[in-house]
């Protein structure tokens, strides 16, 4: 068995692009399931509890083998992951939230290693977007018996990113509220004392066929539907379309916003007619002030920002499609 530890050394909105399918028992593949056993909490408070045994047993019944790693850091979770693709793995596996799937994603990105996932996470918009279930038994399924498809990436300042950038208001207070990760319940308060205080700004947003001049409260840039806290901000993006969605916030107050929010987190979805969507593989946003940048969890600074698509560049295990499901 390899189990060693590290720290020594129903349908996806977003459905992604038709793949070789798995082949079951008969042609199994070679998995390495990389496991961050602090996944799982917000504040230092569990909210999805998984222990060692447990994983290993849902290995053990899915006949994904053995090659179990516990990665105490993300820069040993990248070892891994590169080590993996190395010896030439099909599949490594994210066992963790969103941070570990990033993680370990951006070492795969243009290998011929697929991404498979173990949701063990408390939002887990990578897996909601790609249909992978959060039973953690039917994930495993998943892993032995799915399709293997390629999906887009984003890229930001030279990295890649999954879920979406954002510029504005919504960058603003994320960059608060990631402080509640770590224990620093003042970061509530200081969320939302950004949030009254944020101005809509002026940005010019440059497409491949357009230029948008406007005065906005915030922006996204979507590769998926999902970001944040589970919040729906691109229903109709797709990860496989080879196009960025581009969600313009320019006609809502602030607390009419701060209400469509939190209406769209953990996977809900209401219309709002004040947003304007565009699609385009390239985007750069300027201001006439700085303001703050995101892409998924990682800071970007201030503006200007450039963000550009990489179609099909990261091979993932999803689902395997049902006759009455394809096109």
């Amino acid at each position: 068995m390899t189990h060693e530890s590290v720290a020594d050394g129903s349908s996806a909105p977003g459905e992604v692009r038709e793949g070789s399918a798995a082949g079951g028992p008969s042609a199994r593949r070679r998995v390495r399931v990389i496991w961050n056993a602090h996944a799982g909490r917000k504040a230092g408070i569990p909210t999805n509890v998984v222990t060692e045994e447990r994983l290993l047993e849902v290995m053990s019944r899915a006949q994904l083998g053995d090659d179990f790693v516990i990665a105490a850091t993300p820069a040993e979770a990248r070892a891994q992951a590169g080590d993996a693709i190395s010896r030439g793995y099909e599949v490594v596996v994210a066992a963790g939230g969103d941070g570990t799937v990033a993680t370990i994603a951006q070492v795969l990105v243009g290998s011929a290693t697929a991404l498979g996932i173990f949701p063990l996470g408390s939002v887990m918009n990578v897996a909601r977007s790609l249909g992978i279930p959060r039973d953690l038994d039917a994930a495993a399924d998943v892993i032995a018996t799915g399709e293997v498809r390629t999906i887009d990436i984003g890229e930001a300042a030279g990295k890649p990113f999954f879920e979406a950038a954002s510029v504005g208001m919504n960058a603003a207070m994320f960059r608060e509220a990631q402080r509640f990760e770590t224990g620093d319940w003042s970061s509530i308060a200081s969320t939302i004392w950004v949030a009254l205080r944020y101005r809509p700004a002026r940005m010019s947003i440059g497409l491949e066929d357009r230029r948008i001049r406007t005065r906005a409260l915030m922006v996204t840039v979507a590769n998926g539907p999902y970001t944040g806290a589970g919040m729906t901000v691109a229903p109709e993006a797709r990860l496989d379309d080879g196009r960025f969605d581009v969600r313009i916030f320019r006609r809502f107050s602030k607390m009419r916003l701060l209400r469509h929010l939190i209406s769209i987190a953990f996977g809900r979805y209401r219309y709002a007619p004040e947003v304007d969507t565009y699609r385009s593989r390239f985007v750069r946003i300027e201001s006439a002030r700085p303001l703050p940048a995101r892409a998924d969890s990682r800071d970007l600074g201030t503006t200007p920002v450039e963000l550009v698509i990489r179609p099909h560049a990261l091979r993932v295990v999803v689902p395997s499609r049902r006759p009455e499901d394809a096109p």
